[in-house]
């Protein structure tokens, strides 16, 4: 078994980690050929042939005229992943319900790896831009730049956020977004006080959204839910109060039914 330790961290296989790399530069490049999956490792052709070769055996990675894509493998396992999050099964319900009362995309979000998952998202009668939020999905998202990501970064402690954005950084999507970090800090204690976050068009032009921090059990913050919508219609009342007012009752309902989900009677 080929395995490493890494200098400040368990031993690792090295394997795996290769089989990863290979899932990860297939999704980044979208139908790669061999020739494109050779081109993102730093691995001889035999080797990375010997694991797209094993990977399309387990369903993991598919080849169609010379292309590799993910397996439709992933998909299910994915599926499992969400149905066994608590938050998706205490939020799925609340989230379509906001999305019909507001006819805007309604997320529910949670941070992995220093970046924002969306793990469900329902799309009102009204909503635009599909496409982009369909690549939302396919990816990990910033945190600093969306409402979402800015309702959780403003619960964290101050030290989880410094160690978020010295491995993220505060990289630019818009004129609008966040490049600062003493701005940021100054923006996360008004989201604290005010109990939610704005996304006036930092991550994407011309759009805007609400994002508010959902609680576990344990009282940390598990997540987050927002709406999105074009400028357009997200201004004036409705962007200051009415749709904020909307996220924060949909996000404490959420709270409620993970209480409820988990409470023990006999306690």
């Amino acid at each position: 078994m080929d395995d490493s330790r890494p200098a400040d961290g368990p031993r690792r296989i090295k394997s795996v980690q290769t089989a990863s790399e290979i899932l990860a530069a297939i999704q980044r490049r979208s139908d790669p050929t061999f020739s494109d999956v050779c081109d993102e490792l730093d691995a001889s052709k035999g080797t990375v042939h010997t694991y797209l070769a094993t990977l399309e055996a387990e369903g993991l990675v598919a080849k169609v005229d010379g292309r590799y894509r993910l397996g439709l493998r992933l998909v299910t396992m994915g599926e499992t992943v969400r149905n066994e999050t608590p938050l998706y099964r205490a939020g799925q319900v609340e989230v379509d319900k906001l999305a019909e009362t507001t006819s805007e995309y309604v997320h529910l979000t949670v941070v992995s790896r220093g970046k924002e998952v969306t793990i469900y998202e329902s799309r009102g009668d009204n909503a635009v831009a599909t496409d982009y939020h369909l690549r939302m999905r396919e990816a990990p998202q910033y945190l600093h730049c969306t409402a979402t990501g800015k309702a959780m970064l403003g619960h964290f402690d101050d030290d989880r956020v410094r160690d978020i954005v010295d491995d993220q950084g505060l990289v630019e999507q818009t004129d609008n977004t966040i490049s600062d970090a003493d701005r940021l800090f100054d923006e996360l204690e008004e989201i604290r006080e005010r109990g939610y976050a704005v996304n006036d068009e930092e991550e994407l032009r011309g759009m805007r959204s609400i994002g508010a921090p959902i609680r576990g059990v344990d009282g940390d913050v598990c997540g987050a839910v927002s709406v999105t919508a074009p400028t357009s219609r997200l201004s004036g009342d409705r962007f200051r109060s009415e749709i904020p007012e909307l996220v924060m009752q949909a996000a404490n309902i959420i709270e409620v039914n993970l209480e409820t989900t988990t409470f023990d009677p006999s306690r």
